[in-house]
């Protein structure tokens, strides 16, 4: 039986081949009278206005990692993108892809996926470059759920009961900022943002920027760094069909019920978070994890 979390994320199927055929899009709206600020190219022409680079593996487009760094690096092993170990270059960065994993809604996750070219004037010939820190694919109700102000970590928490078809999925970019970040103050990084912004959003791309203190929540990233250490817990076809025998044709049971079904025990609590993060069941952590938290069969949805 192949389960959803077993298909590989291809990041050469997001955009496609197609081009851009809005040429309604003027970057010149960000031009800013500082002289140090590039001018962006004019979309007078067929000119490519930016380009995206993607590694030929399919994985992160860099690794980071390189034995200069004095600044605290590593690799986040994320089991929704294909078991890869994800780079990361601050704490901040490895939180939101532990909560990211450990999210029903999310379905594939890529660290430094692609690198941004971006095409300007008054730059010594060379374009802006961009590096994301994190590409997402997720139920769409994530997405309106960041757009409503609700933070990051809550959302990573909430339920889902029904999937959607890989056609519905909406690709999320995260630029993930600690609160205090020298950058903030740099017209020309800002000006470089608001410019990789617009290009994404033209492509269907959502893109947010996550903020410490407003979106990683220590009551949720706590949940997720603890359930993190079960989600390679082995599962057989036993288990699964265990959990759809508990369900007996509900939607729904408590959490503590469904660990009565294993067992309970450790090894029960362990398979029922890994039965979370292979999005067969969806438990709602919202309260957090808790005896009498709703747990939710995901069922799967029209096309």
């Amino acid at each position: 039986m192949k389960h959803r979390s077993d298909i590989i994320f291809d990041p050469f199927a997001v955009f496609g081949t197609q081009r851009v055929t809005d040429l309604g899009f003027d970057p010149s709206a960000f031009d800013e009278e500082d002289e140090y600020v590039p001018q962006d190219v004019r979309p007078n022409t067929l000119d490519v206005v930016a380009k995206l680079f993607w590694a030929e593996n399919g994985g992160p487009i860099r690794t980071i990692i390189d034995g200069r760094k004095t600044r605290p690096t590593g690799t986040f092993h994320a089991l929704k993108g294909g078991a890869r170990a994800m780079p990361w270059e601050s704490k901040l960065e490895r939180t939101a892809m532990s909560l990211a994993d450990f999210s029903p809604r999310v379905h594939y996750l890529l660290a430094q996926p692609h690198r941004l070219e971006i095409s300007v004037r008054r730059n010594r010939g060379r374009p802006l470059i961009y590096f994301p820190d994190l590409l997402l694919q997720v139920h769409p109700s994530f997405v309106e759920d960041l757009r409503k102000g609700m933070p990051f970590s809550q959302a990573a928490c909430v339920s889902a009961s029904r999937d959607v078809p890989p056609h519905r999925l909406q690709n999320l970019l995260l630029e993930i900022k600690a609160d205090k970040d020298p950058r903030e103050d740099d017209p020309a990084y800002q000006h470089k943002l608001s410019l990789a912004q617009e290009l994404y959003e033209r492509r269907g791309f959502a893109f947010f920027k996550i903020r410490q203190s407003v979106h990683l929540n220590k009551q949720f990233t706590a949940v997720a760094r603890r359930a993190d250490l079960h989600k390679y817990t082995t599962l057989d076809e036993h288990d699964f069909t265990t959990c759809l025998a508990h369900f007996a044709g509900r939607d729904t049971v408590p959490l503590s019920s469904l660990h009565q079904a294993f067992g309970n025990g450790p090894s029960a609590q362990a398979k029922v978070i890994a039965l979370h993060y292979r999005r067969f069941i969806s438990i709602d952590l919202i309260a957090g994890l808790k005896s009498g938290s709703p747990v939710h069969l995901i069922q799967q949805g029209a096309a």
